[in-house]
């Protein structure tokens, strides 16, 4: 007799074969009807005196994919209620272990999250080695952590040192890799029957009892000579110095995950699931989790499924892709292409150029060789795709086209000129520019309803976002056919309005212009760099515009013909900074950092002479500048039609600009902070520091009219 979501059937042995085949969905989810019903099953199998042990396998590719991210999302019951039912959902687990049958895990494909903590209670574990096939407990990487004893068992089966490494990383491991430490308890291929080797294993060698209710055991400690730690309450104490370090504090879930895991260490297996449970229920009602699973699995996920695709077009595929411009950019787009599958002609002015570019794509290959991802033959395949060449005509029979010269409009004019002179008229033609206006490249085409942007972030192959580009002539079918593309190659696309900056580099220029601007006005380099990444940021703001370059942000400064008041000061600043100082950037090796060969950057020392510092500051205001000139901008940018969507933004913000995940991206930081609370702070700012901070009047009425701290998203 089979459920909805569970089948169940016991073989002519007495083994019973609980398969996991969840309804109207491709994975095995879990949510509260999937795991009512699997515990139904199991509980029917213990019961039944003619089962001498149970199998727990699935009818799909994967095993069981985790929890139902939406279902967390909307979780709409009490603490205690959340807190009962993990609280059950550990008593059925422990019923599992302690049945006296045993259990065992045939694991196909992805056992992750809770599916992962569903193997770790059974008694015994198989795992198919196909290549795709992986465990692990990925929780952090959506904002949560393990919430069914993954990190108790975790801890008690591999020890503290790597339960922490594991689940703060979210690591997913191959089965040798689980295999190695311990997680699985055997390993067989693809073509090996596993459900057989599972019964097997129960009639000939099963064992009903987990290491952990035996008295004699003892939770694995921390291992001597990690530095000089030794004991398991010095090893927390520096695990949690570091992991501060790196989240300072702005993400509870990690902060959690270790509380649990170090409380849950002293007690016994069913008190630490206690612990465990209770941790989670404070993670999953924090609203930076709510932020991270909307923004991670909601967005972030729907974008780089090209939800965004206007509706009615076919789907479009590229066999052929011409890559104009063989620098770090053009090389880094090659790359992606050639990974997903696609030739790639990769064109230079000359064929040197051209091979340096397909060489840079070797040198990437050639590390992962060397860390054992790859091999020659597989980086051979890649780069036998990419065909070098300073040739127009090796273009003609590309079905895309992207150039990537260097931002100059008249050269980015005369490439495509020349280029539309090969290619088919039905060919989309893309520019990679980060400023330019699309509409404003697009002149130099005759088919400007094929003329679209599609902006890569340096280094591509690393970056998820693009930015795909409409300009004023640029066809709906074009929009549609860019966003295949840009999902066929494993990218997330945002569409983006024309306009100056487009989106990204026009709000992280705000980023980088308050950062510049709280220098000269006294608020020490290091402090202004601290800060950014205490907010959340991954790198400062000086320090980024040293990689940019100051003659550059001074040349798109300079070309812009609606700078504001504060932009025009910021012009001179700079303007100052580059021609008195000869402080340019990185590149030169001195900007706002120096930058000593083979040496640590350090902040030019001379800046507290030329800005003297303040006298005193205020830190959280320091934090605010950096994040409200951001959010500010990124609300003009949807009022204006630049971002047609809030979530656009959000994943934009995230993805293009590190902004911080945990408060949900650009918009959500609205509600993150609460509305009525943001606009009090921006108006203060406003009148301290200027027009930039004022908020638009539609944003004003929104928040007015909201009523709730709420602005843009339910929950």
């Amino acid at each position: 007799m089979n459920g909805k979501h569970i089948k169940y059937n016991v073989d002519n042995d007495g083994i019973a074969f609980v398969t996991w085949d969840v309804a109207d969905s491709p994975v095995n989810v879990m949510n509260e009807y999937t795991i009512a019903e699997f515990f139904s099953t199991i509980k029917r199998a213990i019961d039944d005196d003619a089962v001498k042990g149970i199998v727990i396998n699935s009818a799909k590719k994967d095993f069981i994919a985790g929890g139902d991210l939406k279902w967390f999302l909307n979780y709409d019951k009490s603490k205690q209620e959340c807190f009962d039912m993990l609280m059950q959902t550990n008593t059925n687990l422990r019923e599992m272990e302690r049945c006296g049958k045993p259990v065992v895990a045939a694991i196909n494909g992805l056992a992750l999250g809770g599916g992962c903590e569903v193997a770790l209670a059974c008694h015994h574990r198989i795992m198919s080695n196909h290549p795709k096939s992986h465990i692990g407990l990925v929780e952090c990487s959506v904002g949560l952590f393990p919430g069914a004893g993954g990190t108790q068992r975790f801890l008690r089966m591999i020890g503290s040192q790597k339960t922490i490494q594991y689940i703060t990383q979210a690591k997913k491991l191959t089965a040798e890799q689980a295999l190695k430490d311990g997680l699985v308890d055997a390993v067989c291929t693809p073509q090996e029957d596993i459900n057989s080797l599972a019964k097997n294993w129960i009639i000939n060698k099963g064992t009903t009892e987990q290491p952990w209710d035996n008295k004699k055991f003892k939770v694995p400690g921390t291992p001597l000579g990690v530095g000089q730690v030794s004991g398991i309450s010095e090893f927390f104490s520096v695990a949690n110095a570091m992991v501060y370090k790196t989240t300072h504090g702005n993400l509870p879930h990690i902060k959690n995950v270790l509380s649990a895991i170090y409380y849950g260490a002293a007690c016994n297996i069913d008190k630490a699931l206690e612990i465990e449970a209770r941790y989670f229920v404070d993670t999953l009602f924090s609203k930076e989790t709510k932020n991270i699973i909307r923004a991670s699995f909601l967005f972030i996920n729907d974008a780089a499924k090209g939800k965004s695709k206007p509706k009615g077009y076919d789907n479009a595929s590229f066999k052929k892709v011409g890559i104009i411009g063989a620098g770090m950019m053009g090389a880094g787009i090659a790359y992606v292409n050639a990974k997903a599958g696609i030739e790639v002609v990769l064109k230079d002015v000359s064929l040197s150029k051209a091979q340096n570019g397909k060489d840079y794509v070797k040198a990437q290959e050639q590390k992962k060789l060397e860390n054992g991802l790859t091999t020659q033959g597989k980086i051979e395949a890649l780069l036998e795709k990419i065909q070098p060449s300073d040739s127009d005509t090796d273009l003609a029979s590309c079905e895309l086209i992207i150039e990537a010269v260097f931002e100059n409009e008249k050269l980015k004019n005369q490439v495509t000129f020349e280029t539309e002179k090969v290619i088919k008229k039905e060919v989309i033609y893309a520019s990679n520019t980060s400023t330019i206006p699309i509409s404003q490249l697009a002149k130099a085409s005759t088919n400007m309803d094929k003329f679209i942007g599609l902006h890569f972030f340096s280094p591509v192959e690393k970056m998820q976002l693009v930015e795909v580009i409409v300009g004023k002539e640029t066809s709906e079918k074009t929009l549609a056919a860019a966003i295949d593309y840009v999902t066929s190659i494993r990218k997330v696309p945002i569409i983006v309005n024309d306009g100056r900056g487009f989106f990204t580099s026009r709000v992280f220029g705000k980023y980088i212009n308050e950062g510049i601007t709280m220098l000269t006005e006294g608020v020490p380099p290091a402090v202004i760099e601290n800060v950014a990444k205490k907010i959340g940021m991954p790198v400062g703001p000086l320090a980024v515009s040293d990689e940019v370059n100051l003659q550059l942000m001074l040349a798109i400064m300079s070309e812009d013909p609606n700078l504001t008041t504060h932009e025009i000061q910021l012009k001179n600043t700079l303007i100052n900074i580059i021609k008195v100082h000869r402080r340019t950037g990185k590149k030169e090796g001195q900007g706002f950092y120096d930058y000593p060969k083979n040496e640590k950057k350090l902040i030019w020392k001379e800046w507290a002479t030329i800005y003297p510092p303040q006298a005193s500051f205020d830190e959280e205001e320091v934090g605010k500048r950096l994040l409200l000139a951001m959010v500010i901008d990124s609300y003009k940018c949807l009022d204006s039609g630049i971002i047609r969507e809030p979530k656009d933004a959000d994943v934009g913000s995230i993805l293009g600009l590190g902004f911080p995940i945990h408060t949900g991206g650009v918009m959500s930081y609205i509600d993150y902070v609460g509305a009525p609370e943001f606009a009090l702070y921006s108006e203060k700012l406003a009148l301290k520091y200027g027009e930039r901070f004022a908020l638009p009047e539609s944003l004003k009425e929104r928040i007015k009219t909201a009523g709730t701290n709420r602005v843009f998203y339910k929950n």
